[in-house]
């Protein structure tokens, strides 16, 4: 009896369908599946702080009750604060208009207008349930993150391959949104100074909203930038809105152009299109937390993708090679 081989195109229609179901599962599931992500995206981030803790001789309860007590704190104290500023928002926004002359003014009330009727700011109980939400998550899962690590060895075994290749894309990823918190912390208390100096209203919240929307390449900061251009717009008339508006062009093109890229390195280098499409693809899947997370989910398809002969020169197309593995293969 001959063993029967699945065809290599049986075989790649097959992963191709197994992504589509995902999306679809996915799509429908958005509401309650972006929270949770982005929940289990922060914890990772947050594990090496734990490890950390125990490096410098801790013990693993001491290490995990700070971590969990550190978490809370700061997670209580920003929703507290992303609620009180948002009430105090809601209260000033309407009285905020653009009244220099000219077309541009009117164009500049119109965006006003429009975030006002269609952003739901006022919902700030549904911000807050979500946010009470994610904390517990993320506490939860910082508890819990050892453990299961220990069960996946135990289970599939120390020298696993595909065990190694999880850990490496737990560690691609916890590298990736470092070297961003790191660099939108720098952009964000950068923006709220220069705020502060300007005299404008909720420097602080503009400052947050930077480092938030930071972790979206190439267009978050540019979107960050949107309420302070209006407020230094309406306080100061057109020239206020072209400075700030210059300001975020500036620190959007170095972050983006050379600070994020020269800190990635090797591993991390995705086609700029790739970046790019996969931010608006994740965010229609699963909402705006699709923006936040969209390229190391896109890590992770293309992980996927490499483990199959029939995908793998689709992710060879989505990944960049940098300079030195350029230099490496022409030498070869």
């Amino acid at each position: 009896m001959h063993d029967f081989k699945t065809p290599s195109f049986m075989r790649l229609i097959i992963i191709i369908a197994v992504i589509l179901v995902a999306i679809i599962g996915m799509k429908y599931s958005s509401e309650i599946l972006g929270p949770i992500l982005l929940s289990v995206f922060i914890s990772i981030i947050i594990y090496p702080f734990l490890m950390w803790l125990k490096k410098k001789g801790l013990s693993y309860n001491q290490s995990i009750m700070v971590t969990l007590v550190a978490t809370f704190a700061l997670g209580v104290g920003i929703i507290w604060f992303l609620a009180v500023s948002m009430a105090q928002l809601i209260k000033e926004l309407p009285d905020l208009t653009i009244s220099s002359g000219g077309i541009l003014a009117q164009y500049g009330n119109d965006i006003i207008k429009f975030i006002i009727t269609n952003i739901p700011l006022n919902n700030i109980t549904g911000l807050v349930a979500t946010g009470i939400f994610m904390l517990f998550a993320i506490i939860f899962l910082v508890y819990e993150l050892p453990q299961i690590k220990l069960r996946l060895i135990k289970g599939l075994g120390e020298d696993n391959p595909n065990l190694h290749k999880l850990f490496d894309l737990v560690d691609d990823n916890i590298k990736y949104f470092i070297i961003r918190a790191k660099v939108n912390l720098i952009y964000g208390v950068g923006v709220s100074a220069i705020l502060f100096i300007f005299d404008l209203n909720f420097a602080v919240l503009w400052g947050l909203l930077t480092f938030a929307l930071g972790f979206i390449p190439y267009l978050g900061i540019m979107i960050a930038a949107i309420p302070p251009v209006l407020v230094a717009w309406a306080k100061y008339g057109t020239w206020g809105a072209i400075s700030m508006a210059l300001f975020f062009i500036i620190i959007n093109t170095v972050a983006e152009s050379y600070i994020f890229p020269k800190l990635t390195g090797k591993g991390l280098q995705m086609s700029v299109f790739v970046v790019f499409v996969s931010l608006f693809v994740w965010g229609w899947i699963i909402g705006p937390t699709g923006f936040l997370i969209g390229v190391p989910l896109t890590l992770i398809v293309i992980k996927y993708l490499e483990n199959f002969e029939e995908t793998r020169w689709l992710a060879a197309l989505m990944i960049t090679e940098d300079d030195k593995d350029k230099e490496k293969k022409s030498k070869k």
